[in-house]
């Protein structure tokens, strides 16, 4: 099993990628309108097609999209855990 965390945040709270990841790196989301979602997949989920970090990117869009969250005005990102 691989460990992935999805991490999405609002652009008038983060001013980049980095921001964000700083932010939840350092355990200071606080406040922010930002959400995190964890994501755990078996190695043989990926494919050639498909690699696993991909499908965790959009296993992770669509629990945000699922949570009212959108891609306009914010930054997500995927890590691994």
């Amino acid at each position: 099993m691989r460990n992935f965390v999805y991490i999405i945040g609002s652009m008038d709270d983060f001013s980049s990628y980095e921001e964000l990841q700083t932010a939840y790196f350092e355990n200071k989301l606080g406040d922010r309108n930002a959400s995190v979602f964890h994501i755990q997949l078996r190695e043989s989920a990926g494919t050639d097609v498909l690699p696993l970090r991909h499908l965790a990117t959009l296993v992770g869009r669509g629990m945000a999209f699922g949570a009212d969250w959108c891609m306009d005005g914010t930054f997500g990102d995927l890590l691994e855990a």
